[in-house]
């Protein structure tokens, strides 16, 4: 009796060490009302399952979403909204446009005003022209001063000529 006194003891004592590894492992009320505090009801973590996007779908947003780089590259290669009003701004209208083909020379008109132009060679010919036609000038007037003095001393003879005929009438007629 004595043996399975001691066997009970043991048992006793075995148990004993479990039941404190037990309490060791085991959470107080204290522990427990905080971690049902901090923990989601079922129904809370139904409405965030019925939020949350599947893998699959995160997959397709993944692959239809631009990266990083992508978007730069885009926001590198567009205008801003002020450059697009600059832009605006200095563009013509389609009525403007239309006024500027109304008031605006075909390309045959372009042609043939061209054709009627006088080229390098003919303003060559035409200055020429002048030239010799100034050197012409500059003579005639040279000719046009000697005649002048010439004009001018045959009337000064003139002038004493009838006055000598006068002074002759006169002596004559005394």
């Amino acid at each position: 009796m004595e043996h399975m006194l001691q066997r009970i003891l043991d048992k006793l004592e075995k148990m004993g060490t479990e039941l404190e590894e037990v309490k060791a492992n085991m959470a107080t009320k204290q522990e427990l009302e905080e971690i049902k505090a901090n923990m989601a009801t079922k129904q809370e973590l139904e409405e965030v399952k019925a939020n949350m996007a599947t893998k699959q779908e995160l997959e397709e947003i993944k692959a239809n979403m631009a990266t990083k780089q992508e978007l730069e590259e885009i926001k590198a290669n567009m205008a801003t909204k002020q450059e697009l009003e600059e832009i605006k701004a200095n563009m013509a209208t389609k009525q403007e446009l239309e006024e500027i083909k109304a008031n605006m020379a075909t390309k045959q008109e372009l042609e043939e005003i061209k054709a009627n132009m006088a080229t390098k060679q003919d303003l060559a010919l035409v200055q020429q022209a002048v030239l010799e036609t100034n050197e012409i000038v500059k003579k005639l007037e040279s000719k046009i001063d000697n005649h002048e003095q010439l004009l001018t001393l045959l009337s000064h003879r003139s002038l004493e000529h009838e006055a000598s005929i006068s002074s002759i009438r006169f002596i004559l007629t005394k």
